[in-house]
């Protein structure tokens, strides 16, 4: 007897913002130079850029792009990349190896940022920086009076001011093998306090970015002393398969649910609205409750290799990870951005190679939601199918979201994890008409290649009541 799992949808809380579809880039291996910038490249334009990947980027689409660290943030100096080039500073890149090319600054990744539609999110350097430094930064992009940086960035071409809103204040500051000393989080909260305040002091309209982590005790210390002066925490995750058989990575999408849930319950201690700000700070505190910022999150082996495996070659399992991934995330009221790490190259959905560039398995996922998961969030309720996890614990098959558009219809996003079987679902609904856009591979290991694309793409109807979900499946439910 065939078994059908129902389905229960119910209200949920608050719409998704899109910027939970954000990107990222940094001065690591061929993610910038060399993917997103390559001026010897044949598809480069008059400014270095890669065009046939900036055409994928826009497929993307995304609201939002973090740049230009990650790591490599412990030692970037931004006036090392601004003006003419013949005068800019290339310095080695003691992170990543080689050296950071400052060819691609701040003013070519805003440039790329409007050209791809998506808003730019900068992250400072703490580590060898000065908050000082930090607020010229935002003089620089932001400024419209008279002042030196307003006056440089006008000098090099760029009259209108670049209005950077987003600012990440350090990255994964707590990582006490990085450079730094703000892996103290006493050190990190007196430090973050006078970056904000140089950077606030500059433009009080900016939005910040605290560093967070995947310790309970960090966050809520952060938080407890700095949360009416900032708008999001940071919290990052990559899962990884190591070792542990195809169903591998889906524990790693256990420990982003658990890291989330409890950012979440920390977050709702805080109130909405700021009341008892010092008037001395000379700038507003937040306006807003403060919101989870995911601001790098994907699949990755890392491993001791030259490139620490992170030229990786993304197979089917691996998009189906995303697609949980992305269920989580949008499911969460408390998630206000995200930004897949990193767009190109590195651990990325894009690749290229001389003669092109084409998509990895994980850009489909992405797209489908990017392209239809908006809206008001509805919560998703279903009995557990649990299968053999192999190495790892037993893995629910079931993985789903779902949302509300403004014309009434709902969609779902629903994963099938099991590679082996397929599964029958019966959605509660007073919808009649059900279309379904599927994505399958041959199998669970199949790559895209330039020459070819291995994710099957199928449209069909249903009756609601009887959805059958194939097995390592993607499925977009449109309910009318």
């Amino acid at each position: 007897m065939e078994q059908i799992t129902k389905v229960t949808l119910a209200k949920g809380r608050g719409t998704v913002d899109e910027k939970v579809y954000g990107q990222f880039i940094e001065h690591l291996q061929d993610c910038i130079n060399g993917g997103v910038y390559d001026p010897k490249s044949r598809f480069a334009d008059e400014n270095g850029v890669r065009t046939d990947v900036r055409e994928l980027a826009r497929r993307l689409a995304p609201p939002i792009l973090r740049f230009p660290g990650g790591t490599v943030m412990c030692l970037y100096h931004w006036e090392d990349a601004v003006g003419p080039m013949e005068k800019r500073i290339r310095r080695k890149n003691l992170i990543w190896g080689g050296e950071i090319d400052p060819s691609f600054g701040t003013a070519e990744f805003v440039r790329y940022c409007r050209e791809i539609g998506a808003e730019p999110m900068i992250c400072v350097n703490m580590a060898s920086g000065t908050p000082e430094e930090a607020g010229n930064w935002v003089e620089y992009c932001n400024g419209t009076g008279d002042s030196y940086y307003a006056a440089l960035r006008r000098s090099h071409g760029y009259e209108e001011p670049f209005n950077v809103k987003y600012w990440c204040i350090g990255n994964e500051c707590y990582a006490e093998p990085d450079i730094g000393i703000q892996n103290d989080v006493s050190v990190y909260i007196r430090d973050a306090r006078e970056f904000i305040k140089f950077m606030k002091l500059t433009d009080k309209t900016i939005k910040t970015v605290l560093v967070g982590s995947d310790d309970p005790a960090w966050n809520k210390a952060v938080l407890d002393a700095l949360s009416p002066m900032t708008d999001y925490l940071s919290l990052h995750h990559y899962s990884a398969e190591n070792g542990k058989g195809i169903y591998g990575p889906f524990e790693g999408e256990k420990q982003l649910f658990s890291m989330l849930e409890d950012a979440s319950r920390l977050i709702e201690q805080y109130p909405e609205k700021v009341t008892d700000f010092n008037q001395w700070y000379r700038f507003p505190p937040r306006e807003a409750a403060v919101q989870i910022a995911v601001d790098e999150w994907n699949i990755w082996n890392a491993d001791d290799s030259e490139t620490y495996g992170l030229d990786a070659r993304f197979n089917w399992r691996d998009a189906v990870w995303v697609a949980g991934a992305l269920n989580i995330l949008l499911s969460n009221p408390h998630i206000g951005i995200a930004n897949m790490a990193q767009m190109v190259n590195v651990i990325a959905p894009i690749v290229t190679q001389p003669e092109g560039s084409f998509f990895q398995t994980i850009a489909y996922p992405f797209l489908l939601y990017r392209e239809n998961m908006t809206g008001e969030r509805l919560e998703v309720s279903h009995e557990p199918v649990m299968i053999d996890g192999g190495a790892a614990e037993p893995l629910d098959a079931l993985h789903f979201s779902a949302l509300r558009g403004a014309d009434g219809t709902v969609r779902i996003a629903a994963v099938n994890r099991d590679f082996s079987a397929a599964h029958t679902i019966a959605v509660e609904t007073a919808c009649g008409q059900c279309g379904i856009m599927e994505l399958t591979a041959p199998s669970w290991d199949s790559v895209c290649t330039l020459e070819a694309c291995c994710v099957e793409k199928k449209e069909k109807t249903a009756d609601p009541a009887h959805i059958t979900l194939a097995p390592g499946s993607v499925s977009l439910i449109v309910l009318k």
